[in-house]
């Protein structure tokens, strides 16, 4: 598979400016989400527009920015199948776990279909992802690698964003669990590896390696 055969579409929601983004080939009629976040309604917009329907949900950690917008894509798409790592599936039903305490109000989602672990295959919407267990923010933090003929592309949730790393000073946080994800499933990939984060611009593994003050 070409770079150039995909469709990807990042949706940027809420305050909170999250990242949710659509996976698609070109010119399918089927998709997958990642991280659909707080007030999903530009993303279920999108879809609609686009003509899309979403076969999976791939979530990169139970915070409720991330995971906010399950509920109403599986109410428009309810034969959509929810993927999340096997040591944050609890977040999902557990309100002080996703910390929407925080954010607004206690909420959950419905709960995961699948829990994935480290090295699992993924193959949804004629696409195929490896999950890859990077915990640190949470501990069951998963990216999620999309092979290409020219070069990786990671859904790097939380884990690491242009010039900075997500943060581990909240609960079931741990800064050296983080750099040690960072350190053996990022830093390893090659310099011209694509990194969608959860917050902000998309970046490249050899810029983080070489800018990315926390790493330096």
């Amino acid at each position: 598979m070409n770079e150039s055969d995909l469709d990807i579409e990042r949706v940027v929601l809420s305050d909170i400016e999250e990242n949710a983004y659509i996976v698609a080939l070109k010119n399918a009629d089927s998709c997958v989400i990642v991280d659909p976040g707080m007030e999903p309604l530009a993303l279920i917009n999108r879809l609609l527009t686009k003509r899309l329907t979403p076969e999976a949900i791939l979530v990169t950690h139970g915070h409720w920015d991330h995971i906010g917008g399950v509920n109403l894509v599986r109410k428009h798409w309810s034969d959509v199948t929810i993927y999340v790592g096997v040591n944050d599936r609890s977040k999902l039903t557990d309100p002080n776990g996703n910390l929407s305490p925080w954010l607004s109000t206690p909420h959950k989602t419905y709960d995961a279909d699948v829990s994935v672990t480290d090295g699992d295959t993924i193959s949804v919407a004629n696409l195929t992802f490896k999950a890859l267990w990077t915990p640190g923010h949470t501990s069951g933090h998963m990216v999620y690698l999309l092979e290409t003929e020219s070069r990786p592309i990671v859904f790097c949730g939380d884990l690491i964003f242009e010039s900075g790393v997500g943060r581990t000073d909240i609960p079931d946080g741990n800064s050296v669990a983080l750099y040690k994800s960072v350190t053996e499933k990022i830093l390893t990939l090659p310099d011209q590896t694509l990194l969608y984060p959860g917050h902000g611009n998309s970046t490249t593994v050899g810029n983080e390696r070489r800018f990315n003050p926390f790493l330096n």
